[in-house]
């Protein structure tokens, strides 16, 4: 009887992976240890960064209807920078007081160089009505808020909106932070309250003192001077900030030569602007603080 001896198989890599029980368990091990490195190499964002490719115009036009608003400002930027280079679509809002331009841009075109090319036509613009105050050109910019804190307490409005700021300033000490804003603080304004009978007894009129105290606050450049050692730029820094500045401003001159200032006719305060909106917590007066 003839015997037939056949040749032992070929063992496969699984196969003797499956044979030899070390091997597997040390690829485990390996391949566990390995994902638990790279998670904490994964980048991690709640809201992930993207650029925003817009460009934004915003003309204030104080008293102008929405017609004259888009009379005398939309149609005008409209013109200026439909054509541009990398420019998709312009869309425009007129409301009352001011008029808003946006210039939604080309995917890919260069952001920048866009926006400079919109701030420049903005600013050729010479028929912009008298009244309408300087054009606003922002590149629209996505912000991260990550935390929004309340102060609040039963102290006064300008002892609450100075510590808000207090608070601001330290947190954007934090190189992470690059932006607070204060939410429900209404701006400081200096108030001047003239009486009638104080505007009759100089032979005065209100415009007649608005326009005295916008010319004595004023910053302006003054040229320059060449020297041996380079250019020196002059510069008229007359501007005021608090009351107690605008109250010694001198607004008429009598014929024997005395001054009347603005205190000796006016009461000068600083107060805050007007606004139909008012933040509280738990009962108290609060300023919010988004960082």
């Amino acid at each position: 009887m003839s015997r037939v001896e056949r040749a032992p198989r070929a063992r496969g890599p699984i196969a003797w992976m499956v044979g030899n029980r070390v091997t597997p368990n040390l690829l485990m091990v390996f391949l566990l240890l390995g994902g638990l490195f790279m998670t904490t190499r994964i980048k991690q964002e709640v809201f992930p960064d993207f650029a925003l490719d817009a460009v934004t115009v915003t003309v204030p036009y104080p008293g102008a209807s929405p017609e004259e608003v888009e009379q005398g400002i939309v149609l005008a930027v409209e013109e200026a920078i439909r054509g541009l280079e990398g420019v998709e679509q312009v869309t425009a809002t007129a409301a009352e007081g001011a008029g808003t331009v946006t210039a939604e841009l080309l995917e890919g075109a260069d952001r920048q160089k866009v926006y400079q090319e919109i701030r420049q036509e903005v600013d050729r613009i010479g028929t912009f009505p008298a009244d309408a105050e300087e054009p606003r050109v922002v590149l629209a910019a996505r912000r991260r808020q990550v935390l929004s804190l309340q102060l609040y307490g039963d102290v006064a409005e300008g002892t609450l909106r100075e510590l808000a700021e207090q608070v601001r300033d330290r947190l954007l000490q934090s190189p992470g932070i690059t932006q607070v804003d204060l939410v429900g603080a209404r701006d400081v304004e200096i108030q001047v309250e003239v009486p009638q009978e104080k505007l009759r007894a100089y032979g005065l009129t209100l415009d007649e003192v608005a326009r005295r105290l916008a010319a004595a606050s004023v910053e302006l450049g003054g040229g320059k001077v060449e020297t041996a050692g380079g250019e020196i730029l002059l510069r008229v820094e007359d501007r005021r900030d608090w009351a107690r500045e605008f109250a010694r401003i001198p607004v008429v001159t009598t014929a024997g030569g005395s001054v009347v200032y603005l205190e000796d006719l006016a009461r000068v305060a600083e107060g805050f602007e007007d606004a139909h909106r008012a933040a509280s917590y738990d009962g108290h007066r609060a300023v919010g603080i988004d960082v």
